[in-house]
Protein backbone atom coordinates (compact mmCIF):
# COMPACT_ATOMS: atom_id res chain seq x y z
CA UNK A 1 0.00 0.00 0.00
CA UNK A 2 3.26 2.50 -0.36
CA UNK A 3 3.37 5.30 -2.09
CA UNK A 4 6.77 6.42 -3.50
CA UNK A 5 8.06 10.20 -3.52
CA UNK A 6 5.57 10.99 -0.84
CA UNK A 7 6.34 13.73 1.96
CA UNK A 8 7.22 13.40 5.56
CA UNK A 9 3.83 14.52 6.72
CA UNK A 10 2.04 12.07 4.02
CA UNK A 11 4.42 9.40 5.25
CA UNK A 12 3.09 9.93 8.80
CA UNK A 13 -0.40 9.60 7.80
CA UNK A 14 0.11 6.57 5.43
CA UNK A 15 1.84 4.36 8.32
CA UNK A 16 -1.31 5.92 10.73
CA UNK A 17 -3.81 4.69 7.72
CA UNK A 18 -1.38 1.39 7.41
CA UNK A 19 -1.66 1.15 11.37
CA UNK A 20 -5.49 1.72 11.59
CA UNK A 21 -6.10 -0.99 8.82
CA UNK A 22 -3.82 -3.40 10.30
CA UNK A 23 -4.64 -3.15 14.21
CA UNK A 24 -8.55 -2.36 13.97
CA UNK A 25 -10.31 -5.33 15.27
CA UNK A 26 -13.76 -4.46 14.62
CA UNK A 27 -15.50 -1.76 12.32
CA UNK A 28 -19.01 0.15 12.87
CA UNK A 29 -20.86 -0.32 10.19
CA UNK A 30 -23.80 2.05 8.66
CA UNK A 31 -26.07 0.01 6.27
CA UNK A 32 -29.60 0.94 4.86
CA UNK A 33 -32.84 -0.94 5.71
CA UNK A 34 -36.23 0.55 6.21
CA UNK A 35 -34.14 3.50 7.75
CA UNK A 36 -30.09 3.61 8.49
CA UNK A 37 -28.76 1.26 10.85
CA UNK A 38 -25.78 1.41 12.62
CA UNK A 39 -24.28 -1.63 14.00
CA UNK A 40 -20.34 -3.21 13.94
CA UNK A 41 -18.23 -6.57 13.20
CA UNK A 42 -14.69 -7.84 13.37
CA UNK A 43 -13.30 -8.01 10.01
CA UNK A 44 -9.92 -8.41 8.03
CA UNK A 45 -8.66 -6.56 5.50
CA UNK A 46 -6.66 -8.05 2.30
CA UNK A 47 -6.79 -7.47 -1.48
CA UNK A 48 -7.73 -4.15 -1.14
CA UNK A 49 -10.99 -5.02 0.48
CA UNK A 50 -12.62 -5.59 4.23
CA UNK A 51 -14.23 -8.65 4.78
CA UNK A 52 -17.00 -9.39 7.64
CA UNK A 53 -18.35 -12.56 8.51
CA UNK A 54 -21.89 -11.94 9.86
CA UNK A 55 -25.27 -13.60 10.96
CA UNK A 56 -28.26 -13.79 8.72
CA UNK A 57 -29.91 -13.18 12.05
CA UNK A 58 -28.47 -9.98 12.20
CA UNK A 59 -30.70 -6.37 10.59
CA UNK A 60 -27.13 -5.26 8.85
CA UNK A 61 -26.72 -8.90 6.64
CA UNK A 62 -30.41 -8.07 5.99
CA UNK A 63 -29.86 -4.55 5.61
CA UNK A 64 -26.77 -5.66 3.01
CA UNK A 65 -28.73 -8.20 0.88
CA UNK A 66 -31.42 -5.33 -0.08
CA UNK A 67 -28.88 -2.57 -0.77
CA UNK A 68 -25.12 -3.21 -1.54
CA UNK A 69 -24.07 0.20 -0.69
CA UNK A 70 -22.64 0.73 3.60
CA UNK A 71 -20.52 3.11 5.26
CA UNK A 72 -17.73 1.77 7.35
CA UNK A 73 -15.56 2.98 9.61
CA UNK A 74 -12.50 2.17 11.90
CA UNK A 75 -11.50 4.52 14.60
CA UNK A 76 -9.09 5.16 17.20
CA UNK A 77 -9.82 3.33 20.19
CA UNK A 78 -10.85 5.75 23.17
CA UNK A 79 -8.32 4.70 25.62
CA UNK A 80 -5.49 5.53 23.09
CA UNK A 81 -6.97 9.08 22.36
CA UNK A 82 -6.05 12.35 23.43
CA UNK A 83 -8.87 13.61 22.85
CA UNK A 84 -12.15 12.25 21.91
CA UNK A 85 -13.21 15.13 19.89
CA UNK A 86 -9.96 14.68 17.69
CA UNK A 87 -9.98 10.46 17.27
CA UNK A 88 -7.99 9.05 14.50
CA UNK A 89 -10.70 7.33 12.02
CA UNK A 90 -11.15 6.18 8.86
CA UNK A 91 -14.40 6.40 6.67
CA UNK A 92 -15.60 4.21 4.18
CA UNK A 93 -18.03 4.28 1.18
CA UNK A 94 -18.18 0.30 0.08
CA UNK A 95 -20.32 -1.64 -2.04
CA UNK A 96 -20.86 -5.31 -0.61
CA UNK A 97 -20.82 -8.29 -2.22
CA UNK A 98 -21.80 -11.90 -0.90
CA UNK A 99 -18.49 -14.76 -1.51
CA UNK A 100 -19.47 -17.84 -2.20
CA UNK A 101 -18.93 -20.81 0.18
CA UNK A 102 -17.63 -22.81 -2.58
CA UNK A 103 -14.96 -20.27 -3.44
CA UNK A 104 -11.09 -20.10 -3.02
CA UNK A 105 -11.48 -16.76 -1.52
CA UNK A 106 -14.02 -17.65 1.05
CA UNK A 107 -11.35 -20.56 2.22
CA UNK A 108 -8.56 -17.94 2.44
CA UNK A 109 -10.46 -14.89 3.79
CA UNK A 110 -11.95 -17.57 6.61
CA UNK A 111 -8.08 -18.69 7.60
CA UNK A 112 -7.12 -15.08 7.75
CA UNK A 113 -9.99 -14.23 9.99
CA UNK A 114 -9.46 -17.19 12.38
CA UNK A 115 -5.72 -15.52 12.26
CA UNK A 116 -6.62 -12.63 13.95
CA UNK A 117 -9.96 -13.00 15.86
CA UNK A 118 -9.10 -17.06 17.28
CA UNK A 119 -11.15 -20.10 17.41
CA UNK A 120 -14.18 -18.82 18.07
CA UNK A 121 -14.23 -18.50 14.19
CA UNK A 122 -14.31 -21.96 13.70
CA UNK A 123 -17.57 -22.13 16.08
CA UNK A 124 -19.06 -19.85 13.54
CA UNK A 125 -17.85 -21.72 10.24
CA UNK A 126 -20.18 -24.66 11.98
CA UNK A 127 -22.92 -22.46 12.17
CA UNK A 128 -25.14 -22.03 9.16
CA UNK A 129 -26.21 -18.65 8.82
CA UNK A 130 -23.01 -16.55 9.04
CA UNK A 131 -22.16 -15.19 5.32
CA UNK A 132 -18.90 -13.59 4.54
CA UNK A 133 -19.47 -10.31 2.76
CA UNK A 134 -16.46 -8.58 1.21
CA UNK A 135 -16.69 -4.61 1.60
CA UNK A 136 -15.31 -3.04 -1.75
CA UNK A 137 -14.42 0.37 -0.85
CA UNK A 138 -15.34 3.47 -3.75
CA UNK A 139 -13.99 6.52 -1.89
CA UNK A 140 -13.27 7.37 1.52
CA UNK A 141 -11.60 9.76 4.10
CA UNK A 142 -8.78 9.56 6.79
CA UNK A 143 -8.99 12.24 9.51
CA UNK A 144 -6.63 12.74 11.75
CA UNK A 145 -7.03 14.68 14.85
CA UNK A 146 -8.46 18.41 14.22
CA UNK A 147 -7.43 19.86 11.17
CA UNK A 148 -5.65 17.36 9.30
CA UNK A 149 -7.92 15.37 6.41
CA UNK A 150 -7.63 13.50 3.84
CA UNK A 151 -9.34 11.86 0.58
CA UNK A 152 -8.26 8.32 -0.25
CA UNK A 153 -7.74 7.23 -3.72
CA UNK A 154 -9.11 4.16 -4.87
CA UNK A 155 -7.77 1.31 -5.19
CA UNK A 156 -4.79 1.73 -3.54
CA UNK A 157 -5.85 3.93 -0.52
CA UNK A 158 -3.43 6.94 -1.90
CA UNK A 159 -4.23 10.23 0.08
CA UNK A 160 -4.60 13.63 -0.95
CA UNK A 161 -4.80 16.24 1.22
CA UNK A 162 -8.32 18.27 1.98
CA UNK A 163 -7.50 22.08 2.28
CA UNK A 164 -9.82 24.47 3.47
CA UNK A 165 -11.63 26.43 0.69
CA UNK A 166 -11.11 29.86 0.76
Amino acid sequence: MGMSGTSQVDDEALALLEHLLASSQALQLATLGEGPEASYAPFVFTEGALYIYISELAGHTENLMRSSAVGAMLIEDEAASRNQFARNRIMLQCSAAEVGADTEEYDAVLALYREKHGPTVDLLRSLPDFILFRLTPREGRLVIGFGRAFTLQLPGFQLQPITAKS
